[in-house]
Formats: C-alpha cells, structure tokens, sequence
C-alpha cells in the first residue's frame, strides 16, 4: 500500500479525516473512498486469556484423553454449522 502524507490544510479539506468521505474527479466521478481509522486506545481492552492453573494443566494432561484428531474436530464444526 502507497503511504501519503498530507499537509494541514488538505487534513482540513478532508474534515480531518472523521468521517467517512468520497473523493471524486473533476467530473464527479468518485475515484475513491476514504474510511477514517479508529483511534485505538489498548487501555480499554479486555483480557480474554483463559484463567487456567497448573494444576488443570496437569490434571488434562493424567486423564490420558488425547482430545480430537484434526478430522474429528473439523466434523463436529461441520456438525455444529449445520454442514
């Protein structure tokens, strides 16, 4: 992708890139659509890491369930979309 810095006086022609805009030619034809980024603020986000302990772990591990093969698991989520 070709990066292009644009001045502030373009940044205030394009209203600062916040909202979302059709960029045409000089005959009207749109040559481009522009979508602003959303700023992304990391502080807001969630840990969605599994809370699991040690002991799970090697409780998994004793059971001796080896869990599924890359077919079975591929079948069942055939099975649970309705495939």
């Amino acid at each position: 992708m070709t990066r292009v810095t644009v001045d502030a006086d373009l940044r205030k022609i394009l209203l600062d890139f916040s909202k979302p805009l059709e960029l045409c030619d000089e005959s009207g034809v749109v040559r481009a659509k522009l979508v602003p980024c959303p700023s992304v603020d990391t502080n807001e986000w969630i840990d969605l890491t599994a809370e699991v302990s040690d002991e799970e772990i090697q409780r998994d591990i004793d059971s001796g369930d080896e869990g599924y093969s890359t077919d079975e698991l591929i079948a069942e989520i055939k099975k649970m979309r309705g495939m």
